[in-house]
């Protein structure tokens, strides 16, 4: 990520902080609706789940102008996810509702350059996601 595009997406991730239910809600229905198999991987209520959601993506947001850091918290998310039994295939759909959602909250702020910066911020999230699930693998948890 370039540092302009940092800067974009913590300017913008003010606005999830700023609306956080919403941002949930719109996440998590279009994560739902386009990927209905998903749900079982939630809890019923989902009041906590949105709330974790929130907090989780401006951490990350947060540490991006830190690479090792984020990259860090990036990598144990995604062994607790491999955990919870996320495939790879979902982080595709994951995107697409994380990008739907920004969106929304971000409404007339959202342009090709937020929408590139987030996109990029997403790919370099869920990489090394994937890494910290590869991983995961072959940690013995004794």
């Amino acid at each position: 990520m370039t540092p302009e595009q940092v800067a974009i997406v913590q300017r913008t991730a003010a606005m999830v902080a700023r609306n956080g239910d919403r941002f949930a809600r719109a996440f998590y229905d279009h994560l739902f609706e386009r990927r209905p198999s998903a749900r079982c991987l939630f809890p019923e209520e989902m009041d906590l789940q949105r709330s974790r959601l929130v907090e989780e993506i401006l951490l990350l947001v947060a540490a991006a102008a830190d690479l090792p850091s984020f990259l860090q918290r990036a990598r144990e998310l995604g062994r607790r996810h491999q955990g919870y039994g996320v495939q790879t295939d979902d982080y595709a759909f994951v995107g697409d509702a994380l990008l739907a959602a920004v969106a929304v909250v971000a409404a007339a702020e959202w342009n090709p350059e937020v929408e590139a910066a987030w996109r990029r911020t997403y790919v370099l999230i869920s990489e090394a996601m994937l890494e910290g699930g590869q991983a995961g693998l072959f940690t013995d948890p004794a």
